[in-house]
């Protein structure tokens, strides 16, 4: 995984303190990825709540509006996903012993394209003229360069580019390398600029054809097929959901939420269908750094029966206090939101440290 910078993409209409921001560590959906601050408030007037998430994650909920989902720039530019590209999509449903939920992936690469795509590291002396040595090497051996980040390390000293590359004009990756250090000895000042390149296989397909937990041993997962793999195209910022899969999510989905989650790492959006009774918020808490303090949180929301749907830990004072943000479904909280904080406080004073429970603030999706 490639690490940056990661700032919210705060909603067209909200204003926050970008002094508040700071970095931590959070999972969606069991998906790792690294966040910022939080906004303060959490309503889109468009219907969306969203952030953006540099580092290869961004996420965002929204509803289906008839046939069509509407895919905002903030979420959708990072992968491509934007007015007059092609798209292909695939769905899968997933089987639990009493549960059924449904998937549909994105992405701007057919699946023709899987076989001769690979990641390609190059790192470079932070000079003016190394990506375009870089560059030069691949253009001379017809090596498309798809997606790629360059990204200064170390000032003047190291730089870093990481790229989607496609070797189907060139050949086999390992004679790649093999030309690459033929012209590192024979040719040096052609490539003095860059030290090193680093090819392997993408696996980027295996998102797209497999779905997002085929080695699970509980879940079942069925890929929907469909009569044409033709691509299609986003318009007026909308995709809109093929016949075949508009069939298997039945009948009466006009205005379902949903949660988009797209992952950088496999240049895909995912569209996770949820509960049409979902009603969610999330909430920010300071408690102590302290095992057992998130099982403690965890414990009491499930109780209580929450689910959580993203959780957000960020520490603040070493081994005294972190930061933890939730986002949950309490539409089947057995109790009141009063007494669900009540039982949070009362699980965190065990520990005898200084905690807080922020208010619990509403998405509206």
């Amino acid at each position: 995984m490639m690490h940056a910078i990661c700032t919210p993409m705060i909603p067209r209409g909200i204003e926050t303190d970008a002094s508040s921001s700071q970095h931590g560590t959070a999972t969606c959906f069991g998906l790792p990825f690294h966040i910022g601050g939080w906004p303060d408030k959490l309503y889109h007037p468009e219907g969306h709540w969203s952030f953006r998430v540099m580092d290869m994650r961004l996420w965002q909920f929204g509803r289906l509006n008839g046939n069509s989902i509407t895919i905002d720039q903030e979420i959708g530019e990072p992968l491509g996903l934007v007015n007059g590209s092609q798209v292909f999509s695939t769905m899968f449903r997933y089987e639990g012993k009493d549960t059924s939920s449904h998937e549909i992936v994105l992405s701007t690469f057919g699946p023709e394209n899987y076989r001769l795509l690979y990641d390609l590291t190059i790192n470079m002396i932070d000079q003016p003229g190394a990506c375009a040595q870089a560059s030069k090497f691949l253009a001379d051996r017809n090596v498309d360069i798809l997606n790629s980040e360059s990204l200064s390390m170390i000032s003047g000293a190291v730089m870093v580019w990481k790229m989607l590359v496609d070797l189907s004009y060139f050949g086999e990756p390992d004679d790649l390398i093999a030309e690459f250090s033929s012209a590192k000895r024979n040719s040096p000042s052609s490539l003095d600029k860059v030290d090193s390149m680093k090819l392997s296989e993408s696996h980027i397909a295996d998102r797209y054809t497999k779905g997002a937990i085929s080695a699970s041993r509980t879940i079942k997962t069925k890929m929907i097929k469909r009569k044409s793999r033709t691509p299609s195209q986003i318009r007026k910022n909308e995709f809109v959901i093929p016949e075949e899969f508009m069939a298997e999510l039945g009948s009466e989905v006009d205005g379902r939420p949903f949660m988009m989650v797209g992952d950088m790492n496999s240049y895909v959006l995912s569209i996770t269908m949820l509960d049409p009774s979902v009603r969610l918020i999330s909430v920010n808490m300071t408690v102590p750094d302290k095992p057992g303090a998130i099982h403690q949180v965890a414990d009491a929301m499930s109780r209580s029966n929450v689910n959580l749907l993203m959780l957000h830990t960020k520490v603040l004072n070493y081994y005294e206090s972190m930061s933890l943000d939730v986002v949950a479904d309490v539409s089947k909280c057995s109790v009141s939101l009063d007494e669900l904080r009540a039982r949070i406080e009362v699980a965190l004073s065990s520990f005898k440290s200084p905690s807080e429970v922020g208010p619990f603030k509403p998405i509206v999706i």
